[in-house]
C-alpha cells in the first residue's frame, strides 16, 4: 500500500513539473514564409540564451532543380544584417547550412537572401561599366567584396 502511494505521488509530482515547463519561444517554420528566397528555408530561429534581443538564426540552402553556385548569403533582421561570403557550389539534391547570432526585436523579422555567382558577376559588370571616375565609396566597397568572395577580378 505504501509503495502504491509513493508511486502515485512521484507520478503526480513529475506530471506537475512537466505541465509547468514552458519551452523557449522558438519559432518553427515550415516551408517559406516570404522572408527568404526560393532556395532558402529557415531551419532554426530561437532566442539566444542569456541575451535580450539576440536570436540564433539558421537557414538551409538546397539545390532542388539545378546546382547552386552561391557567392553570398545575407542574413537580415529589423536591426542587423550579416553578409556571409560563402563561395560554395551545392550539387543538385544537396543542402548547405548557414547561420549566425542576430540582433532583432522579434524573431519574425529575420530573413535571408542569396546571391548566386552569376548575379555577383552581373553586379560587378554593372559597377565597372558605370563611370569609374565617379564611383561612390559604397560601390567601391561592394565591388571589392564581390571580387574577394567570387575570386574574380573583372576589368
Amino acid at each position: 500500500m505504501k509503495a502504491k502511494i509513493t508511486i502515485i505521488a512521484s507520478f503526480t509530482i513529475t506530471s506537475l513539473l512537466f505541465s509547468v515547463y514552458q519551452p523557449g519561444n522558438a519559432i518553427t517554420y515550415y516551408n517559406h514564409d516570404g522572408s527568404v528566397e526560393e532556395y532558402l528555408t529557415k531551419i532554426k530561429v530561437e532566442p539566444y540564451k542569456g541575451k535580450k534581443d539576440y536570436w540564433v538564426y539558421m537557414v538551409e540552402a538546397c539545390a532542388t532543380d539545378h546546382n547552386l553556385v552561391i557567392s553570398i548569403i545575407t542574413l537580415k533582421s529589423d536591426i542587423d544584417e550579416k553578409v556571409l561570403g560563402v563561395n560554395k557550389t551545392i550539387k543538385k539534391g544537396d543542402c548547405g547550412h548557414y547561420g549566425a547570432v542576430m540582433k532583432a526585436n522579434d524573431g519574425a523579422t529575420l530573413g535571408a537572401k542569396m546571391l548566386e555567382r552569376y548575379e555577383a558577376v552581373e553586379r560587378m559588370q554593372e559597377i565597372i561599366e558605370g563611370d569609374s571616375r565617379h564611383m561612390s565609396k559604397a560601390e567601391k566597397s561592394e565591388l571589392s567584396r564581390l571580387q574577394f568572395v567570387t575570386g574574380m577580378y573583372l576589368r
